[in-house]
């Protein structure tokens, strides 16, 4: 059975559904929006990057066709996108370089760094998927513009791959409004108080007061 519940209420980890898509919420939120990833991956391969693309910083996510494959996706749920609030991403690759900035984003993938902090919370995907995240950039002295990092299916945070093959999936992470109303499963009636945990009692008695 199916409720909804302001977006505020979700549990971290918990899985919710809003405009046909099921997503985890993540334990971060500032005022007025929380952090969330798609349960699983998008079901088809990207290149970060198109081979024929003529800018130089080809692992940086801003501008990318990562980005836009992402946006893409965004358009196409027009409830999601409505309740989408863009915050900055920090774009830092792996080596430290801070080139890339902090741009202001409405979806991307999650960063190396978002990952390492929130990955208890994240569900394993079916595909591997993109991280935002790139190996260095051409002001290092290594000049590597062409590697990003991806996750794999047992979860694993994995060596930088080559952007311009289509070799892994996207999977959106995004900041939704907190209040909005979003679907949750719900325990069957017929359980008794026993049946449950003392964190779950604890959650639903927050919920409520909260409501």
């Amino acid at each position: 059975m199916k409720k909804q519940i302001e977006l505020c209420k979700v549990r971290p980890g918990e899985i919710f559904e809003l405009d046909g898509e099921r997503f985890a919420r993540l334990p971060y939120e500032d005022a007025e929006a929380i952090l969330v990833v798609l349960e699983d991956a998008l079901p088809d391969d990207v290149c970060f990057e198109n081979d024929g693309a003529k800018r130089e910083d080809h692992n940086n996510f801003k501008g990318s066709n990562l980005e836009r494959q992402l946006l893409y996706w965004l358009q196409n749920h027009q409830t999601v996108y409505g309740a989408t609030c863009a915050r900055r991403v920090d774009l830092t690759t792996l080596d430290g370089m801070r080139d890339y900035g902090a741009p202001d984003l409405l979806i991307h993938p999650l960063t190396v760094m978002e990952y390492q902090k929130f990955r208890p919370y994240v569900p394993l995907a079916t595909r591997a998927w993109w991280t935002a995240t790139g190996w260095t950039t051409a002001s290092s002295p290594f000049s590597g513009t062409i590697y990003a990092y991806h996750v794999g299916t047992d979860g694993t945070l994995v060596s930088s791959r080559y952007v311009r093959h289509p070799y892994f999936a996207p999977r959106p992470a995004l900041y939704l409004q907190s209040k909005i109303l979003v679907s949750i499963e719900t325990e069957d009636q017929e359980k008794s108080l026993t049946d449950y945990s003392s964190v779950e009692l604890l959650d639903e008695l927050r919920r409520r007061e909260d409501g």
